[in-house]
């Protein structure tokens, strides 16, 4: 009988799950607390949104109601879950980073996006002095065009 129970503690101490560590997200930003975003391509500004009481509005390139839910696509970025990061190192360029893909402004917040993990489809984004790495897929939103964001 006592051996049973060892066995049957030692059998649930080895099945258990494990607590998984949180995940960091890219930014400590809520969605729920971003007014105004940013997304430039190539040193010029592409889509400038602002929130007002009406909801999300597009500013640039042409004034006009955002579709929420797109909106929150972007927003959804500040959250992206964290692969790696580590300092910036004195070295950019190693990255992309010299001269990003595209920075996304979350109110005060500069995000630059640079190069493509080419093995594993992951991006490196620089936030602050860190490289965070995070899926591929965050980065194409910012590729899309500023009428995707406009409310049909």
């Amino acid at each position: 009988m006592l051996l049973a129970c060892v066995v049957a503690v030692l059998l649930a101490a080895t099945l258990w799950p494990e607590q998984q560590p949180e995940r960091m997200a890219l930014t400590d930003l809520s969605g729920e607390r971003i007014a105004t975003l940013r997304v430039e391509r190539g040193d010029r500004l592409a889509i400038e949104l602002q929130r007002s009481d009406a909801g999300w509005q597009l500013r640039y390139p042409k004034d006009a109601a955002a579709e929420d839910r797109r909106v929150q696509q972007l927003l959804a970025i500040a959250q992206a879950p964290v692969r790696d990061h580590f300092p910036a190192g004195p070295d950019p360029a190693r990255y992309g980073l010299q001269h990003p893909q595209a920075v996304l402004q979350l109110d005060g917040l500069r995000l630059l996006f640079g190069d493509r993990d080419p093995a594993q489809e992951l991006r490196y984004v620089q936030v602050g002095g860190e490289i965070r790495v995070i899926d591929d897929v965050y980065f194409n939103l910012l590729t899309l065009p500023a009428q995707h964001f406009a409310r049909d």
